[in-house]
């Protein structure tokens, strides 16, 4: 990926210009499994086991999803919209829904997430010098 350097307040920082997707990939996708890895033990007794192969992931992905070691980055479960949508992600994994569905929720908060702005402010803190008032690609 690119990098450049900028001279901000005396600092020489370094970074890169990462696209919406890459901070999606990296820090919110993580942060949502976690959510939902969190709920399904915690609320609906599954097992990390359990909870791992409904979703799709390894055992020890949903353990460090539960220790706080990945997938704890932002704060998401403070939002009441994106709690409706895990909660119903959830209910739909509990309830064996395919795949496919649950992908398509999951799609749709993704969506809501870049609409509303949250992912612009998530890449602010990941990029502070980005200017996200002028960049409005999550936006179209």
């Amino acid at each position: 990926m690119y990098e450049r350097s900028s001279y901000i307040l005396g600092l020489n920082i370094c970074y890169r210009m990462q696209l919406p997707s890459e901070i999606e990939a990296r820090y919110l996708l993580p942060s949502l499994r976690a959510y939902i890895a969190k709920k399904l033990i915690l609320e609906k007794g599954y097992t990390q086991e359990k909870a791992a192969k409904a979703m799709g992931l390894t055992q020890a992905a949903v353990s460090n999803y539960l220790r706080g070691v990945r997938g704890f980055k932002i704060d998401l479960e403070g939002n009441l919209e994106i709690s409706k949508y895990i909660e119903e992600i959830v209910e739909m994994v509990c309830n064996n829904v395919p795949a496919e569905e649950i992908t398509k929720k999951l799609n749709e908060l993704l969506v809501y997430i870049r609409k509303k702005g949250i992912l612009c402010n998530l890449h602010k803190t990941v990029e502070p010098i980005l200017n996200t008032k002028k960049c409005g690609v999550c936006k179209e």
